[in-house]
């Protein structure tokens, strides 16, 4: 009985194998295609990454006469109070700027999403987001230091404070911290804001729809529905935002030096004092190279906890 198909007979075993393997292999071309595209954009970033990683080894376990000395470099990194010191000030940066750059990127991703529906104003947005992005960090911390100054800030000068007490924002150690931190949080929160706000892109609105006409509230709709969606974002961003926060150095080396004292020697400035102020290469390579481990490790706990391609 095959007029109306109901009973019409299964396709061949072969014809379903065939039609596989066709599929397979046009997948199998897609994939060398993409390898063969980014093979040179890899291929750079590989070599030009692991050179001076195996140079910075190299100088770790050497002396500065080039004799072997093994892990000695290491030990005298590791036995420097002043690292100690200069990662706590780097985890308190982290604890004043991480948190607000994220709710605040997040948050206005939110209220752009679900309040701005012309294009236009979406796109003039876009585009004020990223130009404190491009903008190099040596250019920021100048202009910063001039709102900052003291004397002649700007900053002083809305505040009326330019007379005998006014704060003295780049040299007392508690404002030294909060001024070297707001410019963190002013050019990286729109980072966080566009890469949260592509996320929220990808969140169906037939879902969004549907916890609507169901009664849910804003605070449901975000934590069932598009938190889902965002978190490996969210926690792609934490691993990159603590990157930056760990390598930070030019607009803090132009703004305060990475004092007063060592309020704001963060572990990029300590490196770089021990390497090139103190000249001691080896043991700046070894810190270099510490770092790049933990850092290693640290996205190797990330990967976990994103979401594995189920293609």
């Amino acid at each position: 009985m095959s007029g109306n198909g109901v009973n019409a007979a299964p396709a061949h075993p072969f014809a379903i194998g065939a039609r596989i393997r066709t599929t397979w292999m046009a997948r199998s071309r897609q994939e060398q295609l993409v390898y063969k595209l980014l093979l040179p954009v890899f291929g750079t970033v590989f070599v030009l990454a692991t050179i001076p990683f195996i140079l910075a080894v190299i100088q770790a376990v050497t002396s500065d006469s080039g004799g072997f000395i093994g892990l000695e470099n290491f030990g005298r990194a590791l036995g420097n109070p002043l690292l100690y010191e200069s990662i706590k000030q780097t985890g308190i940066y982290a604890a004043i700027a991480l948190p607000i750059e994220i709710l605040g990127g997040l948050g206005i991703a939110l209220l752009v999403h679900r309040t701005v529906r012309s294009n236009i104003i979406r796109a003039a947005i876009y585009i004020a987001a990223m130009i404190p992005i491009v903008i190099p960090q040596i250019a920021v911390g100048v202009v910063f230091r001039l709102v900052y100054a003291a004397d002649y800030g700007i900053l002083n000068v809305l505040l009326g404070q330019t007379g005998p007490h006014q704060p003295l924002w780049l040299s007392s150690p508690p404002l030294a911290m909060i001024a070297t931190a707001s410019v963190d949080i002013w050019q990286w929160t729109p980072f966080v804001y566009l890469v949260m706000f592509a996320g929220l892109q990808t969140v169906p609105s037939e879902s969004v729809e549907a916890a609507q006409v169901d009664g849910a509230t804003t605070w449901t709709q975000f934590r069932h529905i598009e938190l889902p969606y965002l978190r490996p974002l969210l926690l792609l961003v934490l691993f990159f935002r603590i990157a930056d926060v760990i390598r930070v150095f030019d607009h803090v080396y132009v703004l305060t030096g990475g004092g007063p004292g060592t309020t704001t020697q963060f572990l990029s400035l300590y490196i770089y004092r021990i390497g090139f102020k103190f000249s001691d290469l080896g043991q700046a390579s070894a810190l270099a190279v510490l770092v790049m481990v933990a850092m290693t490790l640290f996205y190797t706990i990330v990967l976990r906890f994103l979401p594995a391609d189920r293609g």
